[in-house]
């Protein structure tokens, strides 16, 4: 007996949420019928007479597995296989199960998964290999609400997207192949040499991320600071204070420095120039996901994945458009006299659409960068709901930058005052807002500095307090932030915009790198070290930026996909032979460097509470590997101090100079990537009362 009687069209979701949103919007009285199947939520609508049943994935429900059982490599053959095959924490069984059960009655097929190479990949997966079947139609959509639904289902398509499916799986074979293929390679080498086995895992996008990490750290170890001088100075004008620029920013001679001061000694000059002039002010492009990530950590510090993930929940909550996207374009076939209306009825937002739709022409501004699926990011209008505080601050984001795409531009006035003192010029600049425009619809999110300069009269003199030179030296190179570490990955051109958040946030899990102003751990520079002197390719972002390419071609219907994997083994095949013939050097420096990882003078925490003699430090054990807090006298027959704390085996442990306010106990400072948390070295204490409890729920 079927689960549900058919016949019916079999709709594939990527998410229960969207699930939820689809059935509901094609429904005709929007209310379908939701059934569990083994925990699934199964959900029937019944539209012009026609039943649709639509089942969600939890994303990805197959994933990649080699042909062959043995640990080694070149790996080359590979097979899609359900995730819970390879790792029984997926959760994927059931869906899977569901899928299959459900395909025998199933008429038809249509794939509503997100529109772009995952969402393709995803639907196409379930559909070969869960359901048997090699063609379905397509609903494409760029918003989870009823209107773009509707409409994505009256005009779907025929079948999938060749170009998106192709560039999708061509991605995932590419990764796969490198990431198995060079940590298989990495790890082998290692225990070959000594009889260790620990996963070292490197990938094709990750190596040159974490490259540029290292050797931004290397440029900044070796930079020599470099002496230079500043001209400061001081001037009033009408009863203000004003601090002139020189003409030259910085002079890299002391005796030039000197000379200035020397001849502005008298401390008099003369107006010897005034420009004034009105510039209009234009507002930001829309979002794509690249700027929103970026805005967002400049103003509530959300990490590049943080961002993608909130905006993704608006998504299924069909308050904003997709966020996955490049596109700075926002055409009007969207609609945004709609949107506008709708968004004005939320009261924060009414006064500011109402000016909007006053206006008898209003049209966005848009920027230059486009998307083939998905227009920017912007609101769809509904009512958001039920935000948590993370997602109501992405949405006032999104929903201001929209409108200020409709203001008018702003009018500056730039004042510029040019004042020489024998032959030196001096600027005294000044800016003021006339006009707001589109920045009032943008506020907080946008401010300038304003100055305003009083008259003078050119050729008259202006008395200086000052006029000093100010040594000064050259700085290293900034670190990287999450956000400036994702520039540079767009630069580079190395991953994409759905995945370089992805990379960075693996980069954090592995231990490779650490702190919100990023830096290598000493394991990140180890495994770059070894990769700079034996297999530099892999740390470098010529070959990844090929393969970009490679793949946006086929994306693009340009390349074949069965030809460009040929190519690809047969490259990969020769790299690894290369790394096979130097496995053993590779090992020994891979070895070395673990050994000089672990060879570190014990980490002192402060004096013991027990026997008030010995000082408590952080031991490893060599058996077990797990770390914990022992008093040096621990070995001291005469004392034989027993005083021992338990520590969490990963992240990185750091002394601090505080005692807890609880039991007068050492506070330790344990870190975890980006994460730390100061806390006492007691289990037992009061203060971790509340992370006990965290734990048993």
């Amino acid at each position: 007996m079927p689960l549900i009687d058919g016949p019916y069209v079999l709709g594939i979701a990527e998410k229960p949420q969207a699930a939820s949103r689809l059935a509901r919007a094609l429904d005709d009285n929007r209310k379908p019928v939701m059934k569990k199947i083994k925990g699934v939520p199964v959900y029937i609508s019944m539209r012009e007479g026609k039943k649709i049943v639509i089942v969600p994935a939890i994303g990805h429900l197959l994933t990649l597995s080699p042909l062959s059982k043995s640990w080694n490599y070149p790996v080359l053959d590979y097979h899609w296989i359900p995730s819970h095959i390879t790792n029984p924490k997926a959760r994927t069984k059931n869906f899977v199960d569901t899928f299959k059960s459900l395909s025998k009655e199933a008429s038809e097929i249509i794939v509503m998964t997100d529109f772009d190479r995952e969402g393709e990949v995803i639907g196409f997966l379930i559909l070969k290999y869960l359901l048997g079947k090699n063609q379905a139609e397509r609903m494409k959509f760029s918003t989870l609400t009823a209107r773009d639904i509707v409409q994505a289902y009256s005009q779907r398509s025929k079948q999938l997207d060749t170009g998106f499916l192709n560039s999708g799986l061509l991605r995932h074979y590419v990764d796969w192949l490198y990431g198995i293929n060079y940590s298989r390679a990495l790890s082998l080498a290692l225990k070959r040499v000594s009889n260790r086995f620990k996963t070292i895992s490197i990938g094709r996008v990750q190596g040159p991320t974490l490259g540029a990490v290292v050797n931004l750290e290397n440029e900044i170890n070796i930079f020599v600071p470099i002496p230079f001088w500043t001209i400061e100075s001081e001037v009033i004008l009408n009863k203000e204070k004003f601090k002139p620029l020189y003409e030259k920013t910085k002079l890299d001679k002391k005796t030039e420095a000197k000379k200035v001061t020397n001849d502005c000694k008298d401390l008099v000059g003369v107006v010897t120039d005034i420009s004034e002039e009105q510039v209009p002010m234009y507002s930001f492009p829309p979002f794509n996901l690249g700027d929103l990530q970026r805005e967002s950590y400049k103003h509530f510090k959300f990490s590049p994945s943080k961002t993608l993930q909130i905006a993704e929940s608006l998504y299924l909550k069909a308050s904003i458009s997709y966020p996955r996207t490049d596109s700075q374009k926002l055409p009007m076939t969207l609609g945004h006299k709609t949107i506008l209306t709708k968004v004005g009825k939320q009261i924060a937002y009414s006064s500011f659409v109402t000016e909007i739709l006053n206006r008898k022409k209003f049209k966005p501004r848009e920027g230059k960068r486009t998307d083939a699926a998905h227009p920017a990011i912007h609101p769809t209008g509904n009512p958001p709901g039920a935000l948590n505080s993370e997602e109501k601050k992405l949405y006032e984001l999104i929903v201001k930058r929209y409108l200020a795409l409709f203001g008018e531009p702003a009018s500056i006035s730039k004042k510029k005052i040019e004042i020489t003192i024998k032959g030196h010029k001096f600027e005294v600049k000044g800016s003021k807002i006339l006009k707001e425009g589109w920045i009032k619809y943008y506020k907080p999110y946008f401010s300038m500095s304003e100055r305003t300069i009083p008259d003078v009269a050119l050729n008259s003199k202006i008395q200086f307090f000052f006029v000093e030179s100010k040594e000064d030296f050259s700085s290293p190179p900034r670190r990287f932030n999450e956000s400036t570490l994702l520039n540079q990955m767009e630069q580079e051109k190395i991953g994409t915009k759905a995945t370089r958040a992805g990379i960075i946030e693996t980069l954090f899990d592995r231990g490779y790198i650490e702190g919100s102003v990023i830096k290598p751990t000493p394991l990140g520079i180890s495994v770059v070290d070894v990769l700079s002197s034996h297999y530099p390719v892999l740390i470098k972002s010529d070959m990844t930026r090929e393969l970009e390419i490679i793949m946006e071609e086929v994306q693009d219907k340009q390349s074949n996909i069965d030809e460009i994997l040929i190519n690809i083994k047969k490259d990969l095949s020769g790299l690894l032979k290369l790394f096979h013939e130097n496995e053993e050097d590779i090992g020994i420096s891979l070895y070395r460097n673990m050994l000089n990882l672990e060879k570190v003078d014990p980490v002192l925490i402060g004096k013991c509470p027990g026997c008030k003699v010995g000082d408590l430090r952080i031991i490893k054990s060599k058996k077990s590997g797990k770390r914990f807090i022992s008093c040096s006298s621990y070995f001291d027959k005469s004392i034989n101090c027993t005083v021992t704390f338990p520590l969490p085996n990963y992240g990185t442990i750091k002394p601090t100079d505080n005692k807890c306010k609880f039991d007068g106990l050492p506070m330790v400072e344990w870190r975890t990537g980006r994460n730390k948390r100061v806390m006492c070295v007691s289990m037992d204490c009061p203060s971790k009362a509340n992370i006990k409890g965290e734990k048993k729920k």
